[in-house]
């Protein structure tokens, strides 16, 4: 038994770490060959660009991680069934889901230690990579942002026209304090700046709400000591939640939520998204290993093409369900789940009709 485990698990693992290297090579030769202008007019020097590259490597092995794993498995299957190696360890006693069992398994092992990594070891490399970028070759990175409309936990909010990073201001802010469900005022200025804590208003025309009327009065410099919120929430368009730490990203999403439920439901798929891709690795491995391989030529060939279709299934449900969340159409988690078990249920209603098919001409 543990002679059978080894040999499935140091084979997949051979050939899946060899495609992985190749793979994320040429994706850095692509990238390199991006920079070509760079390099040779010598505008950067080649010792930056080269660690440019070196950083987006971490980057490119997640990425073509699950096809890697994907062709290892497949590729070990069909030869294990093209050499007659799967009806030797089956007419020792052993089934289909004794050769399945030990993939699965080290498929959720990777999968596990990917996320970890990923959250870890890339996602920093990842952050370190654009920042580079931003730095080398004048890559756009404004935190700027245009025609924001945010609330806040104490009942106010606000519209501005712009954000500017830089100085933490909002140009021409609209705000408006609520309670109950009805509007007690509304604040007018020219711009707001964020200081010690606290937003300040400049030039502020107040509009105050009561049962005698509205009362009007100017303040050149208001502070508005309850309005709660923090500059990075103006900027939340451009944030990118996906190189973020776990808690600081829950922390995050958490107060977005309130303020602003749009971006909360894109963010929110973009950080799930990001932080479960290492899942494609055991879905992908999952559906390779559990597979027929009965074909009696071709083998590889047909596995291949199998093992390749079920993927195309598998990304363009999560390109839908993805697109389908950013709009708010379903819940952030269920872009996760739902590409997860189609993939699942279509290849083992796949899987069935082979057998019933081969069953029938068999006994023709």
């Amino acid at each position: 038994m543990k002679i059978l485990d080894r040999y499935i698990i140091k084979s997949i693992l051979k050939i899946s770490i060899v495609a992985i290297l190749v793979f994320a090579l040429i994706l850095v030769a692509v990238e390199l060959f991006g920079r070509m202008d760079s390099i040779m007019t010598g505008s950067v020097p080649f010792k930056d660009i080269l660690q440019y590259a070196l950083l987006s490597v971490p980057q490119y092995l997640m990425m073509v991680s699950s096809l890697a794993f994907l062709f290892g498995t497949t590729y070990f299957l069909s030869m294990l069934s093209a050499n007659n190696e799967r009806i030797a360890i089956l007419n020792a006693g052993m089934g289909r889901s004794r050769i399945s069992l030990p993939i699965i398994i080290l498929a959720i092992i990777i999968t596990l230690v990917s996320i970890f990594a990923k959250e870890r070891i890339i996602n920093p490399l990842i952050a370190r990579h654009d920042t580079l970028g931003q730095e080398l070759f004048g890559l756009s990175s404004s935190n700027d942002t245009r025609n924001i409309v945010l609330k806040d936990d104490n009942g106010y909010l606000v519209y501005t026209k712009r954000f500017i990073s830089s100085s933490n201001t909002i140009l021409d802010p609209v705000i408006v304090k609520t309670e109950n469900g009805k509007i007690k005022s509304r604040i007018e200025g020219e711009e707001g700046y964020y200081l010690d804590g606290v937003w300040n208003i400049v030039n502020a025309n107040c509009y105050s709400m009561d049962e005698s009327g509205v009362t009007i009065t100017f303040d050149p410099l208001l502070t508005l000591n309850d309005f709660s919120l923090e500059p990075e929430f103006f900027q939340s368009e451009n944030l990118n939640v996906e190189t973020m730490g776990f808690s600081t990203a829950l922390s995050y999403l958490k107060k977005l939520k309130n303020t602003s439920p749009q971006a909360w439901q894109e963010k929110c798929t973009d950080w799930l998204r990001s932080l479960f891709s290492p899942l494609a690795i055991f879905v992908l491995m999952t559906v390779s290993a559990t597979m027929s391989y009965s074909m009696k030529k071709n083998v590889l060939l047909f596995s291949i093409i199998q093992s390749l279709c079920i993927a195309v299934v598998y990304y363009v449900c999560d390109m839908v369900f993805s697109i389908a969340s950013h709009q708010g159409t379903i819940h952030p988690i269920m872009s996760i789940l739902l590409p997860v078990m189609i993939t699942i249920g279509i290849n083992f209603i796949i899987d069935r009709l082979g057998r019933l098919l081969c069953a029938v001409f068999s006994k023709k």
